[in-house]
């Protein structure tokens, strides 16, 4: 069963997965379905084997086993969202290293996982932009627009305002063109004005020799 955006299944699916991987339930496959008890309509049966793969190749450290089978989910619409949570959660900057190829692999959704499990190691500080500029040049407008959601807060760093500029020039798709300049506009006066920064704009534009 699919998330659908459900805020309350997104943060229970989380405290589950910290909870399945946690020294306490370790190894235990078992209480899977003792976890879930009360999440019939977040998760089917489906989302629980998941889970309990996960528990037995982590625990087993098979890990890439794992995660050769997150990969197969994230083409299945009916997983994808879940699938895309657990690798998150599992990332780290050695599990980085074991996801050859994901970013370039033909199914969108597979590259998404790629790049959310790339965005919580920007957020700590492991990997850098240009370990994300890559994606900024997918093929996808699902995935670019992923990338320009999550690295708008930190437009005011230099090279993530150089990222943005870049994908500016190139960008086709308005809804991302629109927030790349929402973002590099001054957050304060876009808060004060309740507009954006048109003179800021102009000068962007201007710079690349064409309009939105």
């Amino acid at each position: 069963m699919e998330i659908k955006g459900d805020e309350d299944c997104q943060l229970a699916l989380y405290k589950i997965i910290s909870q399945l991987l946690s020294e306490e339930y370790r190894g235990n496959k078992s209480r899977v379905g003792e976890i879930l008890n009360g999440y019939d309509e977040c998760f089917g049966e489906d989302v629980a084997s998941l889970l309990s793969d996960m528990v037995f190749y982590v625990e087993n450290g098979e890990v890439e086993k794992f995660l050769d089978i997150l990969r197969e989910k994230l083409r299945d619409k009916k997983l994808r969202d879940e699938a895309t949570l657990i690798l998150r959660e599992l990332c780290s900057r050695e599990l980085l290293d074991r996801l050859e190829g994901w970013g370039e692999d033909l199914e969108p959704s597979v590259r998404i996982a790629y790049l959310k499990c790339l965005l919580k190691l920007f957020d700590r500080g492991e990997v850098g932009v240009e370990d994300l500029a890559p994606l900024a040049e997918d093929p996808s407008p699902k995935v670019r627009l992923a990338l320009v959601s999550s690295l708008s807060i930190y437009a005011e760093r230099e090279d993530v305002k150089k990222l943005f500029i870049e994908m500016l020039g190139r960008e086709s798709r308005g809804e991302i063109r629109n927030l790349i300049l929402e973002a590099l506009s001054s957050k304060t006066q876009a808060e004060t004005s309740g507009k954006l920064d048109e003179r800021f704009l102009s000068k962007i534009i201007k710079k690349l020799g064409r309009f939105p």
